[in-house]
């Protein structure tokens, strides 16, 4: 990842099972979506300390899953219902595409980004990225 895009206050940590994974999608678009859950999570987690885990494994049968996790704040509720929705934003600087543009992307590679339920898994916020 590039260094630019996480700043020192936050700890970026990767975990890939097993460490040859594949996955068959468009690597550019795919680098897409991860660039702009990254940069959410970064934005998200401010100037405080943090962390950003991105976890990639395969499932017994063959999918293939991402997990962008941060210990930012969570996604209040309300919000968590509009994020994929093109425009929504709740930041003066936001667009609101990144989420609904990686939702179109994961829907071409023939896959779904999802968010889970704050607390999952101990983080915040995660996202799972889902190949079939």
């Amino acid at each position: 990842m590039n260094s630019a895009l996480v700043p020192g206050n936050i700890i970026l940590s990767l975990q890939v099972e097993p460490a040859e994974l594949m996955l068959y999608a468009d690597p550019n678009l795919i680098r897409q979506v991860l660039i702009n859950l990254i940069k959410n999570a970064v934005q998200a987690i401010g100037g405080e300390k943090g962390r950003i885990h991105v976890r990639a494994y395969s499932s017994a049968d063959e999918h293939v899953f991402v997990y962008v996790s941060n210990d930012g704040p969570a996604i209040p509720e309300v919000e968590a219902e509009q994020i994929f929705v093109p425009f929504f934003t709740t930041r003066s600087e936001g667009s609101g595409i990144g989420l609904s543009l990686s939702r179109q992307i994961m829907k071409l590679s023939g896959g779904s980004i999802s968010l889970l339920r704050p607390g999952t898994n101990g983080w915040n916020t995660t996202f799972v990225l889902e190949f079939e």
